[in-house]
């Protein structure tokens, strides 16, 4: 099955060798003098905007079906996609992206929605949202070809470690999609529910669920649709206003028998224990080297967990994952939890990731789904053997 597919990365390598990639900054350019339309004003839509005004493009409005007369976000309308004030000639040749964050199923009917009110050039604004995507490491956008042949083996070794043709689809995806910085045709897939029901079988079950990235529980909510009730929930979440809700939002679960026993930790997860600054968003945190970020608590899941018997480690921390997993090596030689892991929040994770856990020797098969498009919410399913 594999051969391939390893034909198809060395074409990708090759590609990339003799064409290095525009910049994020061209390609922005190429969206100079021409109407642009944002698709939900909501916070991923603003955050949206920023980047594109940081990169010289200032859209013109916001669509948003919830609009309000009159409405402005960062000093630009907000309309409803149908508003009489865009005429059939501007929703032909304007350029909409799409700033909202859906399934495959739901992106198609917007889509559709929009393509029968007239709008003819839509697209999901990830394609242009992932060229931010780095490589850990790298202070330029593209790295040299001298980096990428120092992780060649690792790129070519990874496609062997994937159990299905969907995973192996989408790690191509992925490598294509940020080494040649072309994100149009990335796959994504079918199904439906990050972490619950992406086409892979947890061997081990939801009753001992660590939650790494809990943010204000919305991750357990989803997981108690697919059981009865968790035996034991331990969450991790840094942002002091999320970890009240989270708090709030596991006392009612507690209260409607969902969730037995429950462990909550106001930091974020690393190889070490300590502090560190983070940066905050509307929609997000992330570690930063910034001195003006958030003093947070930071702590080693092998420190916190002892003999926590997980049947299931989610990991979703702004690209802290590889660290969190060092410092989570006992957790899982022990205790051998199945893992959804993401590894989209840069681009050397696809491979760094499954390379790591493939050296602990404990037999995980894996599994690669992106659940939005453009490589992005790609999680990683480590399935144990035992």
């Amino acid at each position: 099955m594999y051969q391939k597919y390893i034909t198809r990365l060395e074409k990708i390598l090759h590609e990339r060798e003799i064409q290095p990639p525009i910049t994020a900054k061209n390609a922005f350019k190429k969206l100079n003098n021409q109407q642009i339309l944002l698709y939900g004003a909501g916070a991923f839509g603003q955050e949206n905007y920023d980047l594109f005004t940081k990169n010289g493009i200032k859209p013109m409005a916001f669509l948003d079906r919830n609009a309000k007369t009159g409405e402005t976000k960062k000093g630009i309308p907000v309309y409803q996609p149908n508003d009489s004030v865009l005429p059939v000639d501007l929703r032909s040749e304007c350029k909409v992206f799409i700033s909202i964050s859906l399934p495959k199923n739901k992106m198609n009917i917007i889509k559709n929605d929009l393509y029968n009110m007239g709008y003819v050039h839509c697209k999901e604004v990830q394609t242009m949202t992932a060229r931010q995507v780095k490589f850990d490491g790298v202070v330029t956008e593209n790295p040299d070809s001298n980096y990428i042949g120092a992780n060649q083996e690792k790129i070519l070794r990874t496609i062997r470690l994937m159990a299905d043709e969907e995973s192996c689809d989408t790690y191509i995806s992925c490598i294509g999609g940020h080494l040649l910085r072309n994100y149009d045709h990335c796959v994504e897939t079918d199904f439906p529910v990050q972490y619950f029901d992406a086409g892979v079988l947890y061997k081990k079950g939801l009753s001992h669920f660590v939650d790494c990235g809990a943010y204000t529980g919305d991750s357990l909510q989803t997981a108690l649709q697919y059981c009865d009730f968790i035996e034991e929930y331990a969450a991790f979440e840094p942002i002091p206003s999320n970890f009240m809700k989270l708090s709030e939002n596991v006392t009612t679960m507690q209260l409607q028998q969902k969730v037995k026993r429950a462990y909550l930790f106001p930091c974020g997860v690393d190889e070490k224990n300590g502090n560190a600054r983070f940066s905050l968003t509307a929609s997000s945190s992330a570690i930063t080297n910034n001195t003006d970020g958030a003093l947070l608590p930071l702590v080693r899941l092998d420190d916190a967990l002892k003999r926590f018997p997980a049947t299931l480690l989610k990991m979703d921390i702004e690209g802290a994952e590889p660290a969190a997993l060092r410092g989570a090596e006992n957790l899982i030689i022990q205790q051998r939890p199945d893992m959804a892991i993401s590894v989209y929040h840069a681009a050397n994770h696809y491979w760094d990731i499954p390379c790591f856990l493939d050296d602990l020797k404990l037999g995980y098969r894996f599994y690669l789904r992106s659940h939005t498009p453009a490589t992005l919410e790609t999680i990683l399913y480590a399935i144990s053997n035992k």
